[in-house]
């Protein structure tokens, strides 16, 4: 699922995991907060059960479990703000770095 024209942001979920429900809102004030530059991230939350596929292919097999870019970064703990838009702010940058290359 990696998308070289986006940065892709992958939570891995389960219904009623508090963790999971924060770092959710804590993506939305980050994107929020990044203004324009959100249009270059998505957020995909993945349900344990439903995506299966997908989190035995990234092997996240706790909640919550967060990657980006395919790249996991956090399996079964729960980031603070300012580490997951430091780590978002990163990735926008390579690929803004990328983008301005190919002009």
């Amino acid at each position: 699922m990696v998308n070289v024209n986006k940065v892709v942001i992958e939570l891995l979920y389960k219904n009623g995991c508090p963790a999971c429900i924060d770092i959710i809102e804590m993506v939305k004030s980050i994107l929020a907060e990044l203004g324009d530059y959100s249009d270059s991230i998505d957020f995909v939350t993945l349900d344990l059960f439903k995506d299966n596929e997908r989190v035995v292919e990234l092997g996240m097999y706790k909640c919550p479990s967060l990657a980006i870019n395919g790249t996991v970064h956090y399996v079964g703990t729960k980031p603070t703000k300012e580490e997951l838009k430091n780590l978002i702010v990163c990735e926008l940058s390579k690929l803004l770095d990328i983008k301005a290359e190919n002009r």
